[in-house]
């Protein structure tokens, strides 16, 4: 008895022995689909957290897909082939009236991301009057954000100009090369490269904009609160990676865009750094503003409280810190 005992406690030893000089299992990773737009500098975060592993970090294996629209997007989002989206703001909004049960949990970059890059050099929105603009379609982010500029200009933008809708900001660029159209707002990041090309970017002030609301059912976070925070937490930590290190986020950004030109990189990366809120608490007139251009398509969105489709609860159980700005 005593020999088949000491045998027993000889194997549990050897076991105890074996796993403690084993290396560490991975954390079970969940699995979380993110889709972005086509052309994603707006939700660039995703990109810098998978690449430099910040979501596997903290137990997600993250999938980003690419969608070139808004209501696909958020088809997709409520069907739950995806489980967040960032990058489609009035999209956000207009579905949200449907009762989709959105929220948006923060943002990290809350100005207008767009160049208007026009065919002849022009001083101001005033002499676009008679010209073609492209947009990406009628009622979508690029065009309501046109609108607020036209009117701002004194100008109607369903008389003054016309509105052709050609798709995102590279379908507009390839229609300006070919002498379609007049005028685009075009991604910011494209700007070098038009300069380069004999066009004119029409500088203006930059407006307020919650332009990368990071957007989940509602239902998606009672039921995996845990995998959302995880989820933010990684996020968070991109977001500060981009601020922080300038040469490991050029490595990403050309990869994903597809860009070798360095001034090109160097722009954008500077432009990401220097609207980057690390906090991702979108100041009020940014939410504000991106609600009075969801009216121009449904005037309900006016009546929307910002309360009613953000939730900070996330950021501030990691303990984010509201600026004191976005408390006005």
């Amino acid at each position: 008895m005593k020999s088949r005992w000491s045998g027993i406690l000889g194997g549990l030893f050897l076991i105890v022995v074996i796993a403690a000089n084993s290396p560490p299992r991975a954390i079970a990773e969940e699995f979380v689909r993110v889709g972005v737009p086509l052309y994603p500098t707006v939700s660039f975060p995703f990109f810098i957290s998978n690449a430099r592993g910040f979501f596997q970090k903290n137990g997600l294996k993250v999938e980003i897909i690419r969608i070139n629209s808004e209501p696909t997007t958020y088809q997709a989002l409520i069907s739950g082939d995806i489980q967040a989206t960032s990058g489609s703001p009035s999209g956000f909004v207009l579905t949200n009236l449907q009762d989709a049960g959105l929220v948006a949990l923060g943002s990290w970059e809350n100005i207008v991301s767009y160049s208007l890059v026009t065919r002849e050099k022009v001083t101001g929105l005033s002499q676009l009057r008679g010209k073609k603009v492209g947009v990406n379609r009628i009622g979508g982010k690029s065009s309501l954000i046109l609108r607020v500029m036209l009117e701002d200009a004194g100008l109607d933008p369903f008389k003054d100009v016309t509105l052709l809708q050609l798709g995102g900001s590279q379908e507009r660029m390839g229609a300006l090369m070919k002498g379609g159209i007049d005028a685009a707002p075009v991604d910011y990041s494209l700007e070098p490269a038009m300069k380069k090309m004999g066009f004119f970017v029409l500088e203006g002030r930059k407006t307020p904009f919650m332009n990368s609301p990071i957007v989940i059912k509602q239902s998606y976070l009672q039921s995996r609160r845990s995998t959302v925070k995880n989820f933010i937490k990684g996020y968070l930590e991109g977001t500060k990676y981009l601020v922080a290190n300038k040469e490991g986020t050029i490595e990403v950004l050309a990869r994903e865009l597809r860009i070798q030109d360095r001034e090109t990189l160097e722009y954008t990366y500077e432009h990401m750094r220097a609207n980057a809120d690390v906090t991702l608490y979108p100041p009020e007139d940014s939410i504000r503003n991106l609600l009075k251009m969801a009216a121009y398509v449904d005037k309900r969105a006016s009546s929307i409280r910002p309360e009613k489709i953000m939730d900070y609860s996330i950021l501030e159980e990691l303990g984010q810190k509201r600026p004191a700005l976005s408390q006005k």
